[in-house]
């Protein structure tokens, strides 16, 4: 019995540190890293088209907007809304829209990674920041801020040896009511970030898929959003 101990003992202690993180899995280092590089990311600097294709859902219904707005890294400008001139309603919308929310962009992962909490590797071998609960205003509606009730993992990649986030999911923790008639029971949302010709990364495209329900009846709204930078 006490030899088969001794073997053990050895053989277990080297299985905890084979299973330790090593450095390449500390979070600190990494997301300060990537903290820093997003400060200097200012959408000051950037233009470009966004194109958004929404497509809501419900009984009976089924519409389709495409939607055309301009960045020139001062002002929005409302370009075309299924490729015509947008109306007054249109523009009205658009403001407030704009008025609400930030310019989207990379610069954007210095306040949203301040609050990753853990870190692992996936399936793909992809190292993964978590993120258990979103920074106010990082997402909101037309009626309100829906950060609290949703998570967020920022997929990592690299360029020369310096990361950055490649992909960015978020998706509901929770259900949760948009106003007193809706309540959202699925919010997944996933960015993409790619190298632009300066070898930054820069926002190429996102899609978003909720789903609820008001009055009984079920719906829901799929965006497709792409970046053409200028």
């Amino acid at each position: 019995m006490t030899k088969g101990r001794t073997f053990l003992l050895p053989l277990f202690a080297g299985l905890l540190l084979a299973a330790a993180p090593g450095d390449e899995l500390r979070l600190e280092p990494l997301r300060e890293a990537i903290i820093s590089d997003a400060r200097t990311a200012d959408p000051a600097t950037i233009a470009f088209d966004r194109t958004t294709t929404a497509v809501r859902r419900g009984p009976g219904i089924k519409e389709r907007t495409v939607t055309v707005e301009r960045w020139d890294g001062q002002r929005w400008s409302l370009v075309s809304v299924n490729g015509k001139t947008p109306s007054a309603n249109h523009l009205k919308m658009f403001r407030k829209a704009t008025a609400a929310n930030p310019v989207p962009g990379y610069y954007r992962m210095a306040s949203l990674l301040a609050a990753a909490s853990d870190i692992s590797v996936d399936s793909e071998g992809r190292k993964t920041l978590k993120i258990p609960v979103l920074p106010a205003g990082t997402v909101r509606t037309d009626t309100g801020d829906i950060s609290s009730h949703l998570s967020g993992e920022a997929i990592i990649a690299s360029n020369e040896g310096k990361p950055y986030v490649a992909r960015l999911k978020v998706k509901s923790r929770e259900n949760f009511k948009l106003n007193l008639l809706i309540k959202v029971t699925n919010f997944e949302q996933i960015s993409d970030y790619r190298l632009g010709p300066d070898g930054r990364p820069r926002l190429a495209s996102q899609s978003a898929d909720s789903k609820g329900s008001m009055f009984g009846f079920v719906g829901g709204q799929t965006d497709e959003v792409t970046y053409a930078y200028r």
